[in-house]
């Protein structure tokens, strides 16, 4: 027995799952003789049992699944130690599986967990009548606790990776409805500030529509009291040139107006629609930022500050129009929001003079591919916080006045992800400095 006892733990040395009931299974089953041995694992709900492991005259064989109505697994699944030495297909006649397999000896003993319920059996079949039992139980009962705690240990694994992929796809999904949520939120600070573009274009058109109205009326004016001279016949030459010196100045400033208004509107549309296409296109970067400024004058007359692009050469490159529309529109909203906002509360000098509030863009060559631009204003400037943690999504210091702080988080991302650039905080002794670079795109074919 001692024996016996050695050479199967010597089998299952430093083995688990697996490995360890197939290694368990073939020292037990060499040591009692057996013609059939397996380890099964009791499914309750269904009531039957499935191998785990199953030795057939030695060899290791296809697992298979069988009820245990009418069988004498059905007594060790109920916690009880079954044995038959002889003639066990009588006691089990509706067994046909014993039936089809001719035994003739039963010798089963339940495998119990840790909150003693009955989780499978070890279960050893002879095709001929057995005389001593006390071996193979005891063997069965010896290791019948490792058995089980083997097996448990196994259903606490799957359980736990069960729980860890089912939490896994819970972050997953957490993860995409706030990538989802980030993106409307991005979106939505987009439109904002295409809606503030709307609005400020809306009003710098309504000058110049109301000095062109007012010159119509003017020419109107003019010339009915002109046919009323006519149809009276008392037309004179004064009268005609007084109409002439009116009908020419109103006429131009009409003409100027008008095409104004013309030009507010086509820079408008041309930017608006850069900004949703998102389309290559080669530019001429000075001119297409003067574009886009006149666009967003509007803007600036809230805390009138003024603003200046300086760029001294032409440069000519492929890019993407609508990504510096956001860009420049992103940083002049943030520079009238944050920067202007009541910018002299906090000025340690108050009796310094009230300076202009003022916005210079300098554009400049680095190669012929690259293109380094230099953000200014002279407002309140960045707090030591700020400048940590200007460029990371949701900071802002308006969370009180509806801030999200996306604004320059999209600048970077904008600069970094589609201009193949990169944007950095500059120095200046007042207000704030941003320094961004970017490199020419492959234009569309």
């Amino acid at each position: 027995m001692l024996t016996h006892i050695k050479e199967i733990v010597e089998a299952v040395s430093n083995s688990y799952g697996d490995e360890f009931f197939t290694k368990l299974t073939l020292a037990l089953h060499k040591v009692i003789n057996a013609d059939y041995t397996f380890i099964a694992r009791i499914n309750a709900q269904e009531f039957s049992c499935k191998t785990e492991v199953l030795v057939a005259k030695g060899e290791i064989v296809e697992n298979f699944e069988y009820s245990l109505k009418n069988t004498p697994c059905a007594n060790v699944a109920d916690n009880g130690v079954c044995f038959y030495l002889k003639d066990v297909c009588s006691f089990y006649p509706e067994d046909q599986l014993l039936l089809d397999m001719k035994i003739q000896a039963y010798i089963g003993t339940p495998l119990v967990d840790s909150k003693h319920q009955v989780i499978g059996l070890i279960v050893a079949l002879y095709e001929t009548e057995q005389t001593n039992e006390d071996e193979t139980g005891s063997l069965f009962q010896l290791f019948s606790g490792r058995i089980a705690a083997e097996l448990e240990r196994l259903d606490y694994e799957q359980s736990l990776e069960d729980k860890i992929a089912a939490r896994t796809l819970e972050l997953s999904d957490t993860v995409k409805k706030l990538q989802t949520t980030q993106t409307q939120l991005v979106e939505s600070e987009k439109m904002s500030a295409l809606g503030n573009l709307v609005a400020g274009v809306s009003h710098e058109v309504n000058t110049p529509l109301g000095i062109a109205i007012t010159t119509h009326s003017i020419i109107e004016d003019e010339f009915k009291k002109l046919k009323g001279k006519l149809d009276s016949q008392s037309l004179s030459m004064k009268d005609m040139e007084n109409f002439r010196k009116t009908s020419d100045s109103a006429l131009v400033m009409q003409g100027e107006n008008l095409n104004r208004a013309k030009n507010l509107i086509e820079n408008f549309k041309k930017t608006a629609a850069d900004q949703h296409q998102l389309e290559i296109e080669v530019l001429d970067i000075g001119q297409y930022y003067q574009r886009v400024i006149s666009t967003l004058r509007s803007i600036l007359k809230p805390q009138n500050v003024s603003l200046e692009i300086t760029c001294k050469e032409k440069i000519v490159l492929a890019t993407y129009p609508g990504i510096h529309a956001q860009i420049l529109t992103n940083l002049i909203n943030n520079s009238v929001k944050h920067g202007f906002a009541n910018k002299n509360d906090n000025d340690p000098d108050i009796n310094n003079p009230i300076q202009e509030n003022k916005i210079t863009i300098e554009v400049k060559k680095i190669t012929d591919d690259e293109v380094e631009v230099i953000y200014r204003d002279n407002g309140r400037g960045l707090s030591s916080a700020a400048q940590q943690h200007v460029f990371e999504p949701f900071f802002t210091t308006a969370r009180k006045y509806g801030g999200i702080g996306l604004g320059m988080s999209i600048v970077f991302n904008l600069i970094s992800q589609k201009l193949n650039g990169s944007i950095k905080l500059g120095k200046t002794q007042k207000g704030a400095c941003f320094h961004y670079k970017f490199k020419a795109n492959v234009p569309n074919k």
